[in-house]
Order: C-alpha cells, then sequence, then structure tokens
C-alpha cells in the first residue's frame, strides 16, 4: 500500500470518527443541542494522489463534486448537482466556462482501448442535463440542453449542438455549423449574429453565478472544505484545443 493510500485512509477514518461523535453528542443533548449549519457535501475530493486544481474565481455550486484529476480555469462555473469525474483520465476545463445543472463529465480510459480526457475550452457552453464523455469542445462552442457527446467527438470553435442531441464516437462537427438529432446530423451554417451570441453566453452565466455564490455567503452558508479551499488552487490557465 502506498503512503497517499495509507494517509487517504487513516484521515478519513479519523473524520468519520469525529462526525460520529458528533451526532451522538446531539443525540445525548436532544432539544439543547446546537446544530451548525454546514454542508457536509464535498465539492472538491481527491482520488487518492488525483487532486482537482482550481483557479481563482471559479463558482462551484455546493451540491456539485469536482472529483481527481480536474483542472478548471479562471472564471469558470460549475452548477447544481453536476459531477466531473476525473478518475481514469483528466478532465480539463479552460477559462470562462460554464458547466450547467446537473451534467456528468466522464472520461475513457486506456482500458477501454483508446484513451480519451475531456477538454472542454475556453468560453465554453454547457447546458443543463449534458453528458460529455472522453471528448473535446473547442473554444466559444455551445452543448444544448439533455445532449449526449461520446468519446472521440470533436466540436470545433463556435459551432453549436441542438437540445436533445447524441453525438456518436469519433465525429468532427465543423466550426460554425449547427448539428442536432439522435444522432446528430448537420443542420445548417450559422449566422454571424448567433455565432456572437455563442461567445458571450459563458459570460452570462458567470455573471450569474456571482450572484448565487454572494447568496450563500450572505446566508451564512459554509462549505465542509472551505477552510483548505485554497489547497485545490492552481495558477490560471488557458487550454489549447485541437
Amino acid at each position: 500500500m502506498s503512503f497517499s493510500r495509507f494517509f487517504y485512509i487513516l484521515g478519513r477514518g479519523i473524520r468519520e470518527t469525529g462526525q460520529a461523535l458528533d451526532r451522538i453528542g446531539s443525540r445525548i443533548q436532544g432539544d439543547y443541542a446546537f446544530t451548525e449549519q454546514l454542508s457536509r457535501h464535498r465539492r472538491l475530493m481527491n482520488l487518492f494522489d488525483l487532486k482537482p486544481q482550481i483557479s481563482n474565481d471559479v463558482f462551484i455550486a455546493p451540491n456539485a463534486a469536482v472529483i481527481g484529476n480536474v483542472r478548471i480555469g479562471k472564471g469558470s462555473t460549475v452548477w447544481y448537482g453536476s459531477v466531473l469525474r476525473g478518475d481514469v483520465n483528466s478532465i480539463e476545463v479552460g477559462q470562462g466556462s460554464s458547466i450547467g445543472d446537473n451534467c456528468v463529465v466522464h472520461v475513457t480510459s486506456a482500458a477501454a482501448g483508446k484513451p480519451s480526457p475531456t477538454i472542454v475550452g475556453n468560453e465554453v457552453t454547457v447546458e443543463q442535463g449534458t453528458i460529455l464523455h472522453g471528448c473535446t469542445l473547442q473554444d466559444k462552442c455551445k452543448v444544448g440542453s439533455g445532449s449526449v457527446i461520446f468519446d472521440g467527438v470533436v466540436v470545433e470553435s463556435n459551432a453549436v449542438i441542438a437540445p436533445g442531441s447524441l453525438v456518436t464516437s469519433n465525429k468532427r462537427i465543423p466550426a460554425g455549423e449547427l448539428w442536432g438529432g439522435s444522432p446528430a446530423t448537420f443542420i445548417r451554417q450559422l449566422t454571424p449574429e448567433e455565432q456572437a451570441d455563442v461567445s458571450t453566453s459563458a459570460n452570462t452565466q458567470y455573471n450569474l453565478a456571482k450572484k448565487h455564490e454572494e447568496e450563500h455567503r450572505k446566508n451564512g452558508l459554509r462549505l465542509q472544505e472551505d477552510a483548505d479551499y485554497k489547497a485545490y488552487h492552481s495558477p490560471p490557465r488557458r487550454i489549447e484545443t485541437f
């Protein structure tokens, strides 16, 4: 057993023992017990030696989960109920991108034949209920609500996937095009105005996220890892997608 795994298991045991003692003490105190307003959900979680790296000014909703080998760039947002799980490969989210509510972002391992990380570029909008699996979204593209993007897919810059679409493995969606359906096919070229809207969509989500974050703080909600949140910070970083 490696040292990192040993200390992970030891630390988890100590934390769970403390939580158990707190629950027992509250039961003994009965109606006189003071219950701290504390979310025990962990937004950020190591997976042994795989550790999320989060730039400054990132909004991660209180019930979202960012696990393992995940990097998130400055000004990005991860909304309520979303899970980014970097266990068998890496997940990269660039600067100013938005991962909407109830999204699932996962990766493909080498055991599957062709390992595929998931790469989300800069100023990308991923709408609610989307599944991303081992794919690449280049800068300033948009994926509509409820879509599924499979392994090896590349969505080029300023392209749009219509809501509810299924993009099958290894497809390449050219820049400036709208695709949709199940399986997704070409629909039409996007107008310059539509492409401009795509590039500002993620920034709109960022401005909204700041209001949500302020409201959480105003109401006294503390997150369990707030005290050592800085341990997950990494320098701001723009990622390149090809």
